[in-house]
């Protein structure tokens, strides 16, 4: 019993430093084939392993094998249904691949399930939502949402958001406005016209 324990100790050590190596190399030296590898070797000594399942996704989802990346992403997901990286990672890719309903979806899981020790996350699922929103042409609920996060977010991480939307939103709900007013101007003519040659 104790060499089993034993055992799992080393396999648990090992996997954890080629999971941090993996890290290393794609967040700061951007070497993502050597990470594929290292996250790999993590795999390899824990298949169920949804920090580094994550982190292969979002490596794949870098070399652009986009849906090699949602397999993953996916099976992580099926293994933890409730983390919040992998719907955020999940997104991205669905988004990438114009499958903007079901990132948006992703997000909405998310969302669910983040708490204080994943708070962090926050403003990039935000940020992520109100692309998707505005890739949808939901403006409007992109708007609402803009101006609720703020009671989430931080207040530079707020005021970066409007930075980045504010006005994008403002002109494009203006846009649908006027849009909206020519079309019901036409309308009204066409029934104009309707009654005219009736009568």
């Amino acid at each position: 019993m104790k060499h089993f324990n034993l055992l799992n100790k080393v396999l648990n050590f090992s996997a954890e430093r080629y999971f941090k190596t993996a890290g290393d190399l794609f967040i700061y030296e951007g070497d993502y084939e050597t990470a594929l590898s290292m996250v790999n070797k993590t795999l390899e000594l824990d298949p169920q392993n949804i920090r580094a399942l994550v982190l292969k996704g979002d490596i794949l989802f870098c070399l652009n094998h986009d849906l090699e990346a949602l397999k993953v992403l996916t099976r992580a997901l099926k293994i933890n249904p409730e983390c919040a990286e992998a719907y955020i990672s999940k997104a991205g890719v669905l988004d990438v691949l114009g499958k903007y309903r079901e990132a948006l979806a992703c997000c909405t899981a998310a969302t669910q399930y983040i708490s204080a020790s994943n708070r962090h996350l926050l403003p990039t699922l935000i940020d992520q939502q109100l692309i998707l929103l505005i890739r949808l042409k939901k403006f409007r609920q992109a708007r609402a949402l803009l101006n609720e996060s703020h009671l989430k977010l931080s207040s530079d991480e707020y005021e970066y958001l409007v930075a980045c939307y504010a006005t994008l939103l403002t002109h494009f709900c203006q846009t649908r406005e006027q849009v909206r007013q020519k079309a019901n101007k036409l309308a009204l003519r066409v029934i104009d016209g309707a009654l005219a040659t009736t009568l």
